[in-house]
């Protein structure tokens, strides 16, 4: 890997050998780095469609794409590179049928949010792990260590929180991707702010106004949420800023389940309804904090 010739990605920290003169492979990179954008723009099924692009784009660039020249559509490029590699072929081509489909419908039909699930679903579940397999197989290249690693993170967290949304009947899962959204777009909030208001920001926390702010509002989650505890964000990073409810009924137990929380820094916020993703994001500290909390509650 190298860093030179930065190709103007914004999310990755390092990409493959001689990128420069490798077209096909500088656009699939940057339909990934779109991919990351439109999920902090909550436009996922425009998202889904994005990603397909990559992935046609990282198989053009293999010597499998270059094979079938520009005869090949979608599938073609799918099929050759199954073809090619024993754990591309191990992917699931009935899913791989369901991604070209939503595709294909979002394209030349259009999308409205009932479709944000399915995207969400497809996108996380179909679209980005092939996206990873033919980066890694046809190009020995790793997607996602190439990443910096903060997004990286995310996008595991959304993979283990879909999974478990599953197995909940009428869910709407578009949530999963919420975490790496936020977090994308607090990263590069600064990008989109008016000099007056960072400054205003700076001086906030020069004189200690924001974190009088911050202790009042930590205070009225406290209240509202009941049973709670106080962790650092795991977005933003700030200390003692997410305030999060636990399941009483769990505590019982003695186990550590949060299921809401909210971050009186960043602003973001898990509401009871988009199950798992609390508990996916804060379960280190949570294991951290058990013994503590027991105690402190009693228990």
């Amino acid at each position: 890997m190298t860093t030179s010739a930065n190709p103007g990605l914004v999310f990755f920290r390092s990409w493959p050998e001689g990128l420069k003169g490798r077209v096909p492979l500088i656009s699939s990179m940057q339909s990934f780095d779109s991919v990351l954008l439109l999920i902090a723009l909550l436009r996922y099924p425009h998202d889904l469609c994005t990603c397909a692009s990559a992935i046609e784009s990282v198989i053009k660039a293999s010597h499998v794409g270059r094979a079938l020249g520009r005869s090949g559509g979608s599938r073609d490029l799918m099929e050759a590179a199954q073809r090619h590699s024993a754990p591309i072929a191990a992917f699931p081509p009935r899913l791989l049928k369901e991604f070209r489909g939503a595709r294909n419908r979002f394209t030349h039909y259009g999308f409205s949010p009932k479709d944000d699930s399915e995207a969400v679903d497809l996108l996380v579940a179909v679209g980005l792990p092939f996206l990873e397999l033919c980066y890694q197989h046809l190009h020995s290249f790793d997607l996602r260590d190439a990443l910096r690693q903060e997004y990286a993170k995310q996008w595991k967290v959304a993979e283990t929180v879909l999974r478990r949304a599953k197995g909940v009947s009428g869910l709407d899962r578009s949530y999963c991707l919420q975490s790496l959204g936020h977090l994308i777009r607090w990263c590069l909030k600064d990008n989109f702010s008016a000099r007056w208001e960072i400054d205003e920001l700076l001086d906030a926390e020069t004189t200690g106004t924001n974190w009088d702010f911050m202790l009042k509002e930590r205070k009225k989650l406290e209240r509202l949420y009941g049973t709670s505890w106080v962790f650092r964000c795991p977005l933003c990073g700030d200390v003692e800023s997410a305030v999060c409810e636990l399941d009483d009924g769990e505590l019982d137990s003695r186990n550590v389940v949060p299921v809401r929380m909210a971050c009186v820094n960043c602003g973001f916020v898990v509401q009871k309804s988009e199950r798992f993703l609390s508990e996916v994001l804060l379960q280190e500290e949570a294991t951290k904090a058990r013994e503590g909390i027991f105690k402190e509650l009693g228990l």
